[in-house]
């Protein structure tokens, strides 16, 4: 080999040397379409987003850019239905949000998505418009990492995998600088991260100076946790909170907690709390579950002397929803021996739904007046 060849050798391996050190190896072997990574070894997470932007302005194509990386959730995220496995999800843009697409076995469906306890590895999509201030989050989405996904033009700049204690700090600062529409996607994904100050983060959210609509979000994501810790955030939240929408939405996020101690502090809150809509709420709720616990609290408050007909009302409503085995010798007691006429009604009503035997020998008896 001449000098020349062997100086254009070294020179073209020099190029792959640097090039390496800037565009890393790191784009998931199920990706395809217009996808460039980056080594993220030296650099923090805001920094690879900058890098994305620059590079996305000098390419002066469209208005619109994809950036990606990794974190690992808190749950195993499985995407789709009845997918076929070998067509890829397509990753479009569809006004100013992603859509993502793939063909079904039956016929074309948007993806869908379930979760499973136990951490994996999992993605995040962001949609990027560029304006005059710069590069704007238009949405962002989650990624099953064991599928295949076809990012087409629009190109995708792959950030490689993040440490979660520097992604929740990224989503937690963005929470407060980008616009209202994605805040609720931004609280979903602070969520997924397996992370032990997942709930902290929520709960100052749950508390913070945003929208009800987000803080509502927030609250409903603590109860997903179903902890110890999160189970204080919501008693916590019913003590001290104002709005009465939130505290409605901490009565939800315990029932999502399904043990002893969030089945009585619901009856607890039934019982005693100073707001009729937070009351009911609590015996609504009660009314999904059918321990013993629970039946007997809704009957209580049915009998109660002293306690509200709306409360009341609601409680005959929340009897109704018991499995038809305790709901309607409960609502057949209730038509027949309640002091209240409008409790009574009520009863009368929800008996006419059920369509049970039972409950239509009880109405030919009340007819025929056996």
């Amino acid at each position: 080999m001449n000098k020349r060849k062997i100086v254009q050798t070294f020179f073209v391996l020099f190029c792959l040397a640097i090039l390496g050190s800037v565009y890393g190896q790191e784009i998931p072997e199920k990706f395809s379409g217009t996808i460039r990574s980056l080594d993220t070894a030296e650099l923090s997470l805001e920094k690879r987003f900058e890098w994305a932007q620059n590079e996305f302005k000098k390419s002066q194509k469209g208005d619109f850019y994809f950036t990606g990386y990794q974190f690992l959730s808190r749950d195993k995220i499985h995407m789709g239905g009845g997918w076929n496995a070998d067509e890829p999800y397509k990753v479009t843009v569809n006004g100013e949000k992603i859509k993502v697409r793939t063909r079904s076995v039956r016929t074309d469906f948007s993806e869908s998505y379930k979760s499973e306890r136990g951490g994996a590895p999992a993605g995040f999509i962001f949609l990027h418009r560029i304006g005059s201030n710069g590069a704007e989050i238009m949405d962002m989405h989650i990624m099953d990492l064991d599928r295949m996904y076809d990012f087409g033009e629009i190109p995708l700049y792959w950030l490689g995998n993040t440490d979660n204690s520097e992604s929740l700090a990224f989503l937690e600062d963005k929470l407060d600088k980008e616009s209202e529409r994605v805040r609720d996607s931004f609280v979903f994904a602070i969520y997924l991260h397996d992370h032990p100050q997942v709930c902290d983060k929520l709960y100052g959210i749950a508390r913070g100076a945003y929208s009800t609509s987000v803080r509502k979000n927030a609250i409903f994501w603590i109860g997903n946790l179903k902890d110890a810790k999160s189970f204080n955030c919501l008693k916590t939240i019913l003590k001290e909170e104002e709005n009465t929408q939130l505290k409605e939405q901490a009565v939800f996020a315990l029932h999502l907690t399904d043990t002893e101690k969030a089945v009585k502090e619901l009856i607890h809150i039934a019982k005693n709390n100073e707001s009729r809509k937070v009351r009911k709420s609590a015996v609504f709720w009660l009314g999904q579950k059918a321990s013993k616990e629970c039946v007997k609290a809704l009957k209580d408050m049915v009998d109660a002397p002293d306690e509200d007909s709306s409360v009341k009302g609601s409680a005959v409503f929340a009897i109704s929803q018991l499995p038809e085995d305790k709901a309607v010798p409960m609502l057949i007691g209730i038509a027949k021996t309640n002091k209240n006429p409008k409790v009574r009604k009520k009863a009368i009503f929800w008996l006419g739904q059920t369509g049970s035997n039972e409950a239509l020998k009880f109405f030919e008896d009340i007819l025929l007046k056996k």
